[in-house]
């Protein structure tokens, strides 16, 4: 049954279904099928992992502070486990305490993500970054 709304789509029967043009058809996580501290969680450890900054909870705890005001264990913990047992993050032990990294999956779904907001944006982001990547390869300055 299709509703008319703004975006043409069919309703899913529950709410947390996935509407039909998400479709997650090669067995990875989809981009909604995530909370949205999750998402951050994730945008939060790429960044330090961009910046080549220890991924352990301390720096994610940081990291995520800048959009919420406190974060407590007893909700980064669970989260991570959660992404860690979608394979998104790895989770490594050294000496007492944990570091999370990405997995290509975790790696390939923000990706995507970000193709998608490009893409709706208009804006040719991997282009762009190719071009970036390209340039500094190269010494270039553009």
């Amino acid at each position: 049954m299709h509703d008319d709304t703004p975006w043409a789509r069919e309703r899913p029967d529950r709410a947390d279904e996935s509407p039909p043009n998400y479709p997650a058809t090669d067995g990875r996580t989809a981009w909604i099928e995530l909370t949205a501290f999750q998402r951050d969680c994730l945008e939060a450890i790429a960044r330090l992992e961009r910046d080549d900054v220890s991924c352990d909870e301390r720096a994610i705890v940081q990291t995520l502070e800048r959009a919420y005001p406190s974060v407590e264990r007893l909700r980064l913990d669970p989260n991570l486990r959660t992404l860690v047992g979608r394979d998104l993050l790895e989770n490594r032990r050294l000496e007492a305490r944990a570091e999370y990294h990405l997995t290509d999956d975790g790696r390939a779904l923000l990706l995507q993500r970000a193709e998608r907001f490009a893409d709706t944006c208009g804006i040719g982001a991997a282009e762009s970054g190719a071009d970036e990547v390209t340039a500094r390869e190269t010494g270039e300055q553009g």
